[in-house]
């Protein structure tokens, strides 16, 4: 699986990754693709803007790299960041419904 992560390296690098972030570039992604490992390219790209990694665009490609090299490797792959379900779904935004107050009853 080295030759895994040696592809995927130089495809970030391609797509515009700086080579010395490379390191905290995956542990973001790995973190991205644990919320929700079915995530299409476009939603990880916007999601790795969102946190600060403008100049990186993924592709179906690198995306599937990136999660063959998070199976690949223990303890780095996206359940690394997830202790249990519990924790799992602690994680998530849900969404909360509140039933409307009338301004009287502040």
């Amino acid at each position: 699986m080295d030759t895994v992560n040696q592809v995927l390296i130089d495809r970030l690098l391609q797509r515009g990754a700086d080579a010395s972030l490379v390191d905290s570039l995956l542990r973001a992604l790995s973190k991205i693709l644990a919320e929700d490992p079915t995530m299409d390219p476009d939603a990880a790209t916007n999601r790795l803007h969102y946190l600060g990694w403008p100049e990186i665009q993924i592709d179906y490609h690198t995306l599937q790299l990136a999660l063959a090299h998070f199976e690949s490797s223990p303890g780095s792959g996206p359940g690394a960041f997830i202790v249990d379900e519990t924790r799992r779904r602690a994680m998530r935004l849900r969404e909360v419904e509140v039933a409307p107050i009338a301004l009287n009853d502040l």
